[in-house]
């Protein structure tokens, strides 16, 4: 699942075309109940043989998982430095 290329453009455009059909997916959750549903629509369609549709079910979960915990860790504030204390001499680690 790598390539992908996700934007806040790409998602404010997708929620754009789920709210022109329900007004009211601009509640964000009732949003993603959207996105979710939609995924399982698609899935439901796949006839791949042995397509193991469950088990692609959680690893779409685990990586919707991992996309909220790298986004939230780029929003995050950066850290302040810590401060500096003691006293260095040359020849000591």
């Amino acid at each position: 699942m790598s390539g992908i290329q996700l934007s806040a453009e790409l998602v404010s455009d997708l929620k754009a075309t789920v709210v022109k059909h329900d007004p009211e997916a601009e509640n964000d959750l009732l949003y993603m109940q959207y996105l979710t549903a939609v995924s399982g629509f698609l899935l439901a369609h796949q006839d791949a043989p042995g397509m193991d549709k469950k088990s692609l079910l959680n690893d779409l979960c685990t990586f919707m998982g991992q996309v909220a915990d790298q986004v939230e860790r780029d929003r995050a504030p950066p850290q302040p430095a810590a401060d500096a204390f003691g006293v260095w001499k040359p020849g000591q680690p």
